[in-house]
């Protein structure tokens, strides 16, 4: 598709806004596809990725990583988004460096962020995550910038389930100029996992976002083969059903997935980790 057509756009925009009219920014961030396999149950996961979902997950990690992950929204390559994320491992817990970006370059969105994740106990791991948030308004041939931050736990409950809970920009930051006004609305998360046997693992989360309503996502994971994964997801909202696939080594993780929107059709991702020391 050479140019997007304006009927899309705005359809696009109607869907993903939420209900209040100072919002404006499109809300899609990066999951990574075994999150997005898994309809986003992701909140009290131990992954690289959970530098977008919770960061007390990233206080398992060892090894120094580099991910990318890539979204085609409903194969519409103007609604695509991009990730990149290093995460490295210390004495004193687990930090992940990541850049984001969603849209043509006229009217990109970014968000960059640095996170940090590390247990405080044999069963409780704790993180949290600055967040620099840029949108570009080319009608003012300008980039309107803010912060904000999340923060986020993970408690083992028992041997085989975990329970946690996520909240990122509790206070609503804004992006303003004289002539146009939105806010990053606040997001809150909570659910868990449990892992009924090896092979096996069933997720289930609530996310609430400002101006929407709450939406159940619940997910599973089956280790079909040695290092191959088969999963799947449901969501309550407009996002209905989620797929994917994964294949590990000890060098590089390959995820893909699609989601499958119930007016706008399919969306598929792909996740790659490369493992280091």
């Amino acid at each position: 598709m050479k140019r997007i057509s304006p009927f899309i756009i705005v359809v696009l925009l109607v869907l993903f806004q939420p209900a209040s009219p100072l919002w404006g920014r499109s809300n899609i961030l990066p999951t990574g596809s075994r999150a997005t396999g898994m309809g986003n149950a992701f909140v009290s996961q131990y992954d690289v990725f959970s530098a977008y979902h919770n960061q007390a997950g990233l206080a398992n990690i060892e090894r120094t990583s580099i991910a990318f992950f890539y979204e085609n929204r409903f194969f519409v390559k103007e609604f695509s988004s991009r990730a990149a994320l290093l995460t490295f491992h210390t004495g004193s817990g687990n930090f992940a460096l990541q850049y984001n970006s969603f849209g043509p370059p006229l009217w990109r969105e970014g968000n960059a962020s640095i996170s940090y994740g590390r247990h405080l106990g044999d069963k409780l791991s704790a993180g949290i995550a600055m967040n620099y948030f840029s949108t570009r308004l080319p009608e003012l041939n300008r980039i309107i910038s803010t912060m904000s931050f999340e923060l986020g736990a993970i408690y083992q409950l028992t041997e085989r389930t975990f329970l946690g809970a996520h909240l990122a920009n509790p206070y609503a930051p804004n992006l303003s100029t004289l002539v146009y006004d939105e806010k990053i609305p606040w997001r809150f998360s909570i659910g868990g996992h449990t892992q009924f046997v090896p092979q096996f693992m069933l997720s289930y989360e609530i996310e609430t976002v400002q101006g929407y309503w709450p939406i159940l996502q619940i997910g599973a994971q089956w280790e079909a083969v040695e290092n191959l994964f088969v999963r799947g997801g449901f969501n309550t909202g407009p996002a209905r059903f989620f797929a994917g696939f994964g294949y590990e080594t000890s060098f590089f993780t390959l995820e893909t997935a699609f989601q499958y929107h119930q007016y706008m059709g399919y969306t598929p991702s792909v996740s790659l980790i490369f493992s280091f020391f």
